[in-house]
């Protein structure tokens, strides 16, 4: 529509009129709409941050009360700790010499470490491993002193006084724990190749007040907090656990070292109490995301206290408010849709008489001209329009006439060309068949004399044989040479019966039989050629009702395409032969495939493969029936082939109705034999 036309100009003064403020509205609700939105999410992610958090502490004080039982033990713990104390001199000097006799001793190798610890009390620390599954690490149990007396493995070292963890737990009223950050690989004190955590309680005398001596767990950190990597928010949302310093502790996505923490991020997570933000970068690849924190205050951890960082993908987290727009979009389409059919209406009354003639007009002269001209003026306009509506129903009428005829002539053009195109086909196809025929008659006739000959002369050499001795080698290349001069008298009379229309006599055989002698067949070819042949063949294999010697034709045939197929690759083609029970029209059948690594099959020549003298291999290297006779052949058997491009070149596959069946196995994993032939 041209701006220059009265309805034009009317259409578009509405329109812009009631856009602006349309346009105004959308874009507040917009901004009120993604505020909200993140508002919402926000206090999500915050609340699941604080709850990740209070799950980490109430873990962690499982575990803190779990080694505090462990030292309150009397019997398996307490008394052999006394035991140990009251062997140390009362004069410090004195017992400091001790110790580090005991030092030297343990440093001197592993049999003197051994009888420093106390073997009952090892063996329970052992058990109480055990039973704590794979998160513990190690336990070991120190004196007053801080020296070694039981551990559940071997330590390190024997002396810990001079260590934080023991110097925490001695001092106090005993209702003291500490609790380490995470401790790389090779630094703890059982020198895992894992990081480890460790939690230390003291073990106090008889009446609860004097620390007597302590118990230390080691844990391995990932297990311990393998909870955290368990909470999902949404499909991409997850949390991460972090220290005070930036570092990565816990996180499902991405492994520590690939970790990036933008300082802006870090600044907003680390803090004494629970919130949420927008970061600019959040660490894992996207930006404005919507994050929520919770810092681990109740562990009081000595150094690098945790905080726990909840995060979701944008895309996801923002999914509402696109849906939101989408809607905001949709609203002001149908807002737009109501403007413009307002301004039309309007433009149209103003403008109506002037407009409907000249749209009556040019709808004549293109000949779509099929509504009257509703002009009730009174006027000359009136009087135009009955005119021009009397003209435009003669024209009509004219072309309606026209049209019919030529749509009549088109359509019987159409099946005449269509009969004499198939009638064409189908002569040039029997005249083919009938020199096939008779082409394939005489040669099988040619060949039966002299393969009459040759077996003649096999059976005169099996009677020599039998009278005199002959070596091993030269008997299985007489029977070899006889089992493939009967093959050739098979083919020749499959040939004839092929070119007499005559029907082979089928009995059960088993399939599996049928290709393994293909693939025999095959093996020298594949040999010479360096290409690689396989066969899967599946146990249980149900009886086919079959003619062996056609269907061995079907399948060899299709061998061959395959090496052919794959025969530029060398070394890296490989054929492979596949054999599986399978249900065939709520029937049991079986199916065998020959598939290959070559280039496949354009799809553009998929539906002729099968016609007759159709090839895609150079002129003189093929006759374009294969393919043909095979189908023939397995029509023959009430079977069905058929050919597709697998994931890395074509497929074959030959299904025949079975004759029965004990067990059905739908393993394809499982199989019989499988033979490789490079």
């Amino acid at each position: 529509m041209k701006i220059g036309t009265i309805r034009a100009r009317i259409m578009l003064a509405i329109v812009l009129v009631g856009c602006i403020p349309l346009l105004i509205g959308l874009a507040l609700a917009y901004v009120s709409g993604m505020q909200s939105l993140r508002d919402v999410i926000g206090g999500n992610l915050q609340a699941v941050a604080v709850q990740a958090a209070d799950r980490v502490t109430m873990m962690v004080q499982a575990e803190m009360q779990g080694v505090r039982l462990l030292g309150n033990t009397p019997l398996r713990v307490r008394q052999p700790v006394e035991v140990v104390n009251r062997t140390y001199p009362k004069d410090l000097n004195d017992a400091q010499h001790l110790i580090s006799d005991r030092i030297k001793l343990w440093d001197t190798g592993v049999a003197s470490a051994v009888r420093l610890m106390d073997a009952d009390l090892s063996r329970f620390l052992r058990e109480t491993k055990v039973r704590g599954g794979d998160k513990v690490v190690g336990l070991l149990i120190v004196d007053q002193y801080g020296a070694l007396v039981a551990a559940s493995s071997d330590p390190d070292h024997f002396f810990f006084g001079d260590e934080s963890w023991w110097k925490a737990v001695q001092t106090g009223t005993g209702d003291q724990v500490y609790i380490s950050g995470m401790i790389p690989a090779q630094e703890g004190s059982f020198r895992t190749p894992e990081e480890t955590i460790d939690i230390a309680v003291p073990i106090l005398d008889d009446r609860q007040r004097v620390v007597i001596g302590a118990v230390k767990a080691s844990y391995r950190f990932d297990t311990l907090f393998a909870m955290v990597k368990q909470i999902h928010i949404g499909q991409t949302g997850h949390a991460m656990l972090f220290d005070d310093a930036g570092n990565p502790l816990v996180c499902p996505i991405l492994p520590r070292q690939a970790h990036r923490i933008p300082s802006q991020l870090m600044a907003m997570i680390v803090s004494e109490e629970p919130g949420w933000g927008v970061a600019e970068d959040d660490g894992h690849g996207a930006m404005d995301t919507v994050v929520g924190y919770a810092p681990v205050s109740q562990l009081k951890i000595p150094e690098n206290p945790w905080h726990v960082l909840v995060r979701q993908q944008p895309s996801e987290s923002y999914a509402p408010i696109r849906d939101q727009s989408r809607n905001l979009a949709l609203i002001g389409l149908v807002m737009l849709g109501l403007l413009l059919s307002i301004g039309r209406y309007v433009a149209a009354r103003i403008a109506r008489p002037i407009q409907i003639l000249q749209s009556g007009v040019e709808a004549i002269s293109q000949g779509t001209y099929e509504h009257p001209l509703n002009i009730h003026t009174g006027d000359e306009f009136e009087e135009l329009a009955v005119a021009v509506h009397r003209m435009a129903d003669r024209l009509k009428a004219s072309r309606i006439e026209l049209e019919t005829l030529n749509e009549d002539l088109a359509r019987r053009v159409e099946e005449k060309t269509q009969e004499i195109t198939l009638h064409m086909h189908n002569l040039e196809l029997a005249e083919r068949l009938a020199t096939l025929g008779k082409v394939a008659s005489g040669i099988a006739h040619e060949v039966n004399n002299p393969l009459g000959i040759i077996l003649n002369r096999i059976e005169c050499m099996e009677a020599d044989a039998a009278c005199s001795p002959i070596s091993d080698v030269v008997r299985r290349d007489l029977l070899a040479v006889k089992a493939q001069a009967e093959r050739i008298s098979r083919v020749t009379k499959s040939i004839l019966a092929f070119s007499r229309g005559s029907v082979s006599t089928l009995k059960p055989i088993d399939l599996n039989c049928v290709v393994r002698s293909c693939v025999g067949f095959a093996g020298e070819r594949v040999a010479a050629l360096s290409v690689g042949l396989e066969s899967r063949l599946a146990p249980l294999l149900p009886p086919v009702m079959g003619d062996r010697d056609r269907l061995e034709t079907v399948i060899l045939n299709l061998i061959n395409n395959a090496i052919d197929a794959v025969t530029p690759l060398g070394r890296g083609g490989i054929v492979t032969v596949r054999t599986r029970p399978m249900q065939m029209d709520g029937r049991l059948g079986v199916e065998v495939t020959v598939s290959d690594n070559g280039l496949g099959i354009p799809q553009e020549i998929m539906g002729r493969v099968f016609d007759p003298f159709f090839s895609t291999k150079p002129a003189g290297q093929g006759t374009g029936l294969g393919l043909f006779l095979a189908y023939g052949i397995v029509a023959d058997h009430r079977g069905q082939i058929e050919v597709k491009n697998g994931e890395t070149g074509a497929l074959f596959s030959v299904t025949l109705p079975a004759v029965w069946c004990d067990a059905l196995v739908e393993e394809e994993g499982i199989w019989e034999s499988q033979e490789k032939f490079s």
